[in-house]
């Protein structure tokens, strides 16, 4: 690889050549005339100086601040002020007064129990819902697999695996892994609708009532706790009649 010249080295080249040719010079006279003629001396080189290294700057930039999103701000593992974050959403959504509200704040919380902390995760974990709603179970699957190898503490992923059992009509398996979510995150009302739901298919229709309890408890104005509830009790008053 050819190496570019600095001005330094075509000087000295320079040099050798000038005084290579006077050698072959002299040679020709001592041949000629058997006498050795003074020769001229070179010119001097001139060496220029290496420059001065710039002065290191110690000064780092500060990042610029991103602006706070409060939906952002819930994403990952709970840190101590996400943690008051989430306390305040509960209590906030216990004492909303109007289903807007309720809505709004229960939304929020969805987001804080769904999020893994990593956005690659975050987006395996909606395509899996995706194809659970759309009957692709093997894909689905895929993505489960993903997410539970890498975040086995996110609710929402054993709560996905427990809804692909379902599908297959593994209902060990479902109970098994929607009681793990529910342990994972006891106010989640998704989790306690669903394992409602199960225990209330199955025929415990007392354990199913004692779990839409629990999410209305959480989430006053959650619709579906409400209806289900309405229709037990009141299966069990034509019962009872």
């Amino acid at each position: 690889m050819t190496k570019t010249r600095s001005s330094l080295t075509v000087s000295l080249i320079s040099a050798l050549m000038i005084t290579g040719a006077a050698g072959f010079a002299a040679a020709e006279d001592i041949s000629a005339t058997g006498k050795t003629e003074p020769q001229p001396m070179p010119p001097a080189v001139t060496i220029p100086e290496a420059p001065k290294p710039a002065p290191i700057n110690n000064t780092t930039a500060k990042p610029k601040e991103k602006p706070k999103n409060p939906d952002v701000e819930m994403a990952g593992p709970l840190t101590e002020t996400r943690r008051k974050e989430q306390e305040q959403l509960f209590t906030d959504l216990r004492k909303a007064s109007t289903p807007e509200k309720s809505h709004a704040i229960a939304s929020r919380l969805r987001q804080s129990f769904v999020r893994t902390g990593s956005d690659s995760l975050d987006l395996m974990l909606r395509w899996a819902e995706t194809a659970l709603n759309q009957s692709r179970d093997a894909e689905a699957q895929d993505y489960i697999d993903e997410v539970m190898a890498q975040r086995p503490d996110n609710a929402t992923v054993w709560q996905l695996r427990a809804r692909l059992h379902l599908r297959r009509n593994e209902l060990a398996p479902a109970l098994n892994d929607i009681r793990q979510a529910m342990i994972l995150e006891p106010r989640n009302f998704d989790v306690l609708i669903n394992y409602a739901t199960l225990l209330r298919e199955t025929g415990n229709r007392k354990g199913a009532l004692r779990l839409y309890e629990q999410a209305l408890s959480v989430y006053p104005m959650m619709k579906e706790a409400q209806d289900e509830m309405l229709k037990l009790t009141e299966a069990d008053s034509d019962t009872a009649l």
